[in-house]
């Protein structure tokens, strides 16, 4: 009897979900740079995905969400997101989740900002990163907002994001002026067997 070949993927993401479980379970509180430096190599592991392998045809209409792992036993979420070119998201908040963003393939350019909530929503700019593969970025305070784009004009790019819950809601922010004004949302899923 012979075993079933396994989907590379699947090796990749099992390794990728056994690494943050080990991170988180090595302390009493959620070090979200303990995860970071966990997977700080997993774009060279084995089966790590590529735009190629889950849009062969290089075109997606618009970005792709693809479910890792939900909340389970330890309250994270992970998922794999596919951004067309030049894709850019609004300024957006995870409502009060830690995270890890972390690219796969091409190239993403993140803008974060300091969410001040009082006397009225505010945002201040702190700092622009262009991430390549191999790099991450990580956020653990529930004043922390950004802006993700992919950086390049005619490339496809691929994120693994790292959430600690479920990401079910989030706010956007719009600049008025002056003001800015929140929009509250519920975050669509995609969930594709991989």
């Amino acid at each position: 009897m012979h075993d079933a070949p396994t989907n590379p993927l699947d090796t990749w993401s099992r390794q990728v979900i056994a690494q943050i479980d080990a991170a988180i379970a090595q302390s009493a509180m959620v070090d979200v740079s303990a995860i970071g430096k966990a997977l700080s190599q997993a774009s060279r592991w084995p089966g790590c995905p590529r735009v190629a392998d889950l849009s062969p045809d290089g075109v997606t209409p618009s970005y792709r969400r693809i479910v890792l792992r939900t909340e389970g036993e330890r309250p994270y979420e992970a998922l794999l997101i596919l951004w067309p070119a030049e894709h850019v998201t609004p300024i957006h908040d995870h409502q009060g989740l830690w995270g890890l963003e972390y690219v796969l393939d091409g190239v993403l350019e993140v803008q974060s900002y300091e969410l001040l909530p009082s006397p009225a929503i505010h945002l201040e700019p702190r700092e622009t990163i262009v991430a390549g593969v191999g790099d991450y970025l990580t956020f653990s305070t529930s004043d922390y907002a950004h802006r993700c784009r992919n950086f390049s004009k005619s490339r496809q790019a691929l994120t693994l994001h790292v959430y600690g819950g479920s990401l079910d809601s989030y706010r956007s922010f719009h600049a008025d002026g002056d003001a800015w004004s929140c929009e509250h949302h519920q975050s669509a899923r995609e969930e594709v067997p991989v």
